[in-house]
C-alpha cells in the first residue's frame, strides 16, 4: 500500500515537468560534439563485436611497428621524387658559361653575289666626312644638310662592269639595307636620299668595261672619328652579312 502511494506521488510530482521535454535545449558545437563522442564511446564499449575486434598489447605494437615501417617507406619515396625533380630542373637550366661567336666578315667584292646581280663587282673606294652633299649643288639644285651637332660621312663606291656585255643593275627594287658600324659599336642606318648616285636606289645599265661611282649617306655625330668602317647589309629577308671596309 506505501509502495502505490508512493508511485501516486511520484507521478505527481513528475507530471508538471512533462511539458518541459517539448522544448529542445539548445547546445553549443562542442557540447553536441561531447555528447555524440560519449554516446558512440557509450555504443561501442557495449557492442560484443566490436570488443572482439581490439587488438591486445602485443598485437598493437606490431600494428605500430608495421605503420612506422610505411611512414619510412613514404617518406623515402617523397624524398626520391624532390631529388628526381631538382635534378630535372638542374638538367634543364643552361650552364653560366661566357660564349663567343665568331663573326665571319665579308669583302666588298662579294656584294654582288648577296645581291644576286650578274657581271659587276663592287670596290670600296673611300669615304669622307662633309656638311652636305652634293658639295657642289649648282646643276642638281638640291643638296642633302646634315642636321644641327651632326656631319655627313659619305662612303664611296665603284660599280665595275667586268664583262663584255651590258650589265643592267637595279637596286631601287631590291631595296638592300646598307647600315654602317663605326669603330665596332656605332651603327647607323642609311639615309634614304634620293639622287642618282645613291648606292640605295640606284638604277642603271653600266657598259662592258665601265665603272659607275655611288655613295652611300650617313648622318653621324659631329664628334665621331671614324677609327674602323664595317657595313652590315640585308636584303630579301635572309640573314646579314657584314661587309668590312676599314
Amino acid at each position: 500500500m506505501k509502495k502505490k502511494y508512493f508511485l501516486i506521488i511520484c507521478t505527481a510530482l513528475f507530471l508538471p515537468l512533462c511539458a518541459c521535454f517539448n522544448a529542445i535545449p539548445e547546445l553549443s558545437e562542442e557540447d553536441e560534439a561531447k555528447i555524440v563522442r560519449y554516446m558512440a564511446d557509450a555504443v561501442l564499449e557495449h557492442d560484443k563485436n566490436y570488443q572482439a575486434r581490439l587488438l591486445d598489447e602485443e598485437e598493437k605494437q606490431k600494428a605500430l611497428e608495421e605503420e612506422a615501417i610505411k611512414a619510412e617507406k613514404l617518406k623515402k619515396i617523397e624524398e626520391e621524387e624532390v631529388r628526381l625533380k631538382e635534378e630535372k630542373a638542374q638538367k634543364n637550366t643552361p650552364d653560366d658559361v661566357s660564349t663567343s661567336y665568331a663573326v665571319k666578315s665579308y669583302g666588298p667584292d662579294e656584294i654582288n653575289d648577296y645581291l644576286g646581280i650578274d657581271g659587276v663587282e663592287f670596290v670600296f673606294a673611300g669615304e669622307e666626312v662633309v656638311s652636305k652633299y652634293p658639295q657642289n649643288d649648282s646643276n642638281l639644285g638640291f643638296a642633302f644638310t646634315a642636321s644641327d651637332q651632326n656631319k655627313l660621312m659619305i662612303v664611296k663606291f665603284n660599280i665595275c662592269n667586268d664583262s663584255v656585255d651590258k650589265a643592267y643593275v637595279d637596286l631601287a627594287t631590291v631595296n638592300p639595307k646598307f647600315k654602317a658600324i663605326i669603330n665596332d659599336s656605332t651603327k647607323i642606318s642609311a639615309s634614304k636620299v634620293p639622287l642618282d648616285d645613291v648606292l640605295n636606289f640606284f638604277e642603271g645599265s653600266i657598259d662592258a668595261g665601265g665603272v659607275n661611282q655611288v655613295v652611300l649617306i650617313y648622318e653621324i655625330p659631329e664628334d665621331t672619328s671614324i677609327e674602323t668602317l664595317d657595313l652590315s647589309l640585308s636584303a630579301f629577308g635572309k640573314d646579314a652579312i657584314k661587309i668590312s671596309l676599314k
